[in-house]
């Protein structure tokens, strides 16, 4: 008896279906994007383009407490 394959692993795809596979995961990304951007402004006429990945803050300790530097504040 053979051991089943995982139809999804990218090595077992064809160049197309890993294409189609990036597209979809870029597209859902760009769509969760968008929805936060309307809720954070929800009476906006237009999206704000897109800071790049240099200016853009990471945000993982914008809620916190503390910071992994010491205490905020």
């Amino acid at each position: 008896m053979s051991p089943r394959t995982d139809p999804t692993d990218p090595a077992n795809m064809t160049p197309e279906e890993r294409l189609a596979e990036i597209g979809m995961i870029i597209g859902q990304g760009v769509l969760r994007l968008r929805e936060r951007q309307a809720v954070s402004t929800p009476n906006a006429t237009h999206i704000h383009p897109v800071e790049s990945v240099e200016s853009a803050g990471s945000g993982l300790d914008e809620c916190a407490e503390t910071s992994p530097h010491g205490q905020r504040g």
